[in-house]
């Protein structure tokens, strides 16, 4: 009985011992506050339409950075979902960029010719649908 009554303690320790080494780190992060950085976007423009029209749109928040002289200074969280979008004070205008991670310096580049998210699908299907014999001649 004695030996019954140890290993069932000794078995819950080591549960309780690895439910807190694989939970414990979840649970410091969800405490743990999103590192802010100070994030410094250049805009290449290779529209027809004038810088002021683009403006860094920061997913998470929502929040509009305007560039002055083809550079936008904001702060977010380290990895926060960027894109460049057009000025409210266009609203003529639709451009719709794809999301960049947030990082220290940026370059975002706007190219009204080319939609990048098509060219993305394209390059998903071509992938996905390529033999491997098309891929080696390539």
């Amino acid at each position: 009985m004695r030996t019954k009554e140890a290993s069932f303690i000794f078995a819950c320790i080591v549960i309780l011992i690895l439910g807190g080494f694989f939970l414990l780190p979840k649970v410091f992060k969800e405490f743990k506050g999103e590192e802010v950085i100070r994030v410094r976007v250049t805009l290449e423009n290779r529209c027809t339409i004038t810088d002021d029209a683009f403006v860094v749109l920061d997913d998470s928040t929502k929040i509009k950075t305007p560039f002055y002289g083809k550079i936008a200074i904001l702060r977010t969280e380290r990895n926060a979902p960027l894109r460049l979008w057009m000025s409210p004070n266009f609203p003529q205008f639709r451009y719709d960029g794809e999301i960049q991670r947030a990082q220290e310096e940026m370059v975002m580049v706007s190219d009204c010719n080319q939609n990048p998210r098509m060219d993305n699908i394209m390059k998903s299907m071509r992938e996905a649908f390529s033999s491997k014999e098309n891929q080696k001649d390539e």
